[in-house]
């Protein structure tokens, strides 16, 4: 069996069809769920990329593997879903917004071109047809500025700052405005690029020994959290800076012709479920991970969370139904919120059951920690203020 991992960077589930979404069309991926696996409440292990995206690939927690910023290094022998099947024969191959940034220090990853189009994955998918493969592709349509290539860096930084002028406004119209350009951004990505893909992976003869893994790495926001907008700097202040669910719910859906009966998952789960779960469909050798495999869902799985800033871990959180509670990592402070009752987080509570604090705190001892130096920060944080984030 083939696999395709399609991540739609910062894509919030609420703007899906297939998640209740009205107002807009996403036809083809509300398709690709209603005949697969669509998960009600998967939760990412971390509210931006780099983190996010190396649980996804890793099915470690953030807070375990480490990788808390673009210059980090990954311990070589935390085995990835790359290294996984390129050892059992097969072709393995990535696209990404930008190989200066995602999997730059990962060979087995095997970046080989640009996401912006799809021009290098279906060249590679012809090429690779009658091989079993892993394909990666991670889109940054969804991701702001939208329709920028960022390859145009001074069009991409032009444009991500009016983004931020407009937040800092604070005007109804700016702000409709953006949601109106991030609404044309998920259509596109649904009904332009996954489309494509799908189109050109049935015209191949593929589509019925393919699994295809839809989903994001985190979600988005555009400054509802800041009473004061002009507190929005950057990209972290709209993903990142928060560990709140518009940031850390993400859409799943796996979708495998003959091999998943279409059903819809209520349950928790998490982005650390997906390689146990690839590894199962595909036949390999199951690893020890922090997930679990999506087949065999029975209740909510506890989710942990992990926020950074400038390269440390500054929070770390627990969501398990009906409860999150957030702390802050220096400070201790907490906040706790019953999703139940009370589903956008605004109202927080001193009622947290003791066994979620004493999960969060377990987790806590288990973090793995580097102090960054003074130049290894400056780094940091130049990486970040180059990718828009500060």
């Amino acid at each position: 069996m083939n696999v395709l991992v399609y991540v739609s960077d910062a894509l919030r589930v609420d703007h899906l069809g297939c998640y209740g979404a009205r107002f807009l069309n996403t036809r083809t991926i509300d398709e690709l769920a209603a005949g697969g696996m669509r998960f009600d409440q998967a939760i990412s292990a971390a509210p931006w990329t780099a983190p996010s995206t190396t649980s996804l690939v890793t099915g470690l927690y953030a807070h375990h593997h480490g990788y808390l910023h673009w210059d980090a290094t990954l311990d070589p022998t935390i085995e990835t879903v790359f290294r996984a099947f390129a050892a059992h024969g097969y072709e393995v191959g990535s696209f990404v917004f930008d190989r200066n940034y995602l999997f730059k220090d990962l060979p087995e990853a095997n970046v080989l071109g640009t996401s912006e189009t799809l021009d290098g994955a279906i060249a590679w998918l012809r090429a690779k047809r009658r091989q079993p493969f892993l394909l990666y592709f991670h889109s940054w349509a969804t991701h702001m500025p939208y329709d920028v290539l960022h390859a145009e860096r001074q069009d991409w930084l032009a444009a991500k700052q009016e983004v931020i002028d407009g937040i800092q406004s604070d005007s109804a119209s700016a702000l409709e405005a953006l949601r109106e350009q991030y609404r044309q951004a998920v259509e596109r990505q649904s009904e332009v690029l996954v489309a494509s893909l799908l189109e050109e992976l049935a015209a191949l003869g593929l589509r019925d020994n393919t699994l295809l893994v839809f989903t994001s790495d985190h979600g988005e926001s555009w400054g509802e959290r800041f009473a004061d907008k002009t507190d929005v700097q950057g990209v972290y202040h709209m993903h990142g800076a928060t560990l709140y669910d518009e940031i850390v719910q993400l859409p799943l859906v796996l979708s495998a012709p003959g091999r998943l009966e279409p059903a819809v998952v209520r349950s928790q789960v998490r982005s650390v479920d997906l390689v146990p779960t690839l590894l199962e469909l595909a036949d390999l050798p199951a690893r020890e991970t922090d997930g679990e495999s999506l087949l065999h869902v029975e209740g909510d799985r506890p989710a942990v969370i992990a926020g950074t800033d400038r390269g440390r871990l500054t929070k770390l959180a627990v969501r398990m139904p009906p409860w999150k509670l957030i702390l802050e990592v220096e400070s201790g402070e907490e906040e706790a919120y019953r999703l139940d009752l009370d589903p956008r987080e605004r109202e927080p509570r001193d009622d947290v059951p003791p066994e979620l604090r004493a999960l969060l705190f377990a987790e806590l001892e288990s973090a793995e920690r580097h102090e960054l130096t003074a130049e290894e920060e400056a780094k940091v944080v130049k990486r970040l203020s180059d990718l828009g984030y500060l």
